[in-house]
């Protein structure tokens, strides 16, 4: 119930967000995208932070035997790759642009390849553990979703150069400003 509890609270806070939104490009579908986009992966950043904090902290033990393992040093391990994936997440609260690309295309293969290997524990072992099984739908439904939401967020940003664009650094400042302008350079 763990995962289902953590997708609705993502939702509730990016519609919550959306409706409470002061921007003032508030309620264009862009907007409505990027917020879900951010909540998607912000939140699953923060809940990589807690779930690496899990497998590397004193409840270590519990969270292996939930997972139906035994503690080991990969335990130890997937934790730290778990917090370095969610501050990623998290930092795109603040950086959009590649930052979010990055974050989901870190997500996509961390997640999809605990997917794999939660799939092969349940079918070759039997491992129906409670958080081997319940996994599952988590670790295959959130990226794809992140992915659908930053592909329909670059859409619908097209033409928004000074959003999307990286400022070159080495043309001067005049590029720089016609960059923050919005006017793409020659």
């Amino acid at each position: 119930m763990f995962f289902f509890f953590q997708a609705f609270l993502i939702v509730l806070g990016a519609f919550l967000h959306v409706v409470f939104d002061r921007d003032p490009q508030r309620r264009t579908k862009r907007r409505v995208v990027e917020l879900f986009l951010i909540w998607f992966v912000a939140a699953g950043g923060v809940m990589a932070i807690l779930a690496g904090l899990m497998h590397t902290g004193p409840m270590s033990a519990d969270v292996a035997g939930g997972i139906g393992y035994r503690p080991s040093m990969f335990q130890w391990e997937i934790g730290w790759a778990d917090i370095a994936i969610g501050v990623v997440g998290v930092a795109c609260i603040g950086k959009r642009g590649s930052w979010l690309t990055c974050a989901v295309i870190v997500l996509a293969i961390s997640y999809w390849g605990d997917a794999i290997g939660h799939v092969m524990q349940y079918v070759a072992h039997d491992n129906t553990a409670p958080e081997n099984v319940w996994a599952i739908p988590s670790d295959i439904l959130q990226p794809l979703i992140n992915i659908c939401l930053l592909v329909a967020y670059r859409s619908l940003s097209k033409g928004q150069v000074a959003e999307m664009a990286p400022v070159s650094t080495d043309a001067g400042p005049a590029a720089a400003e016609a960059a923050a302008a919005g006017v793409p350079e020659a």
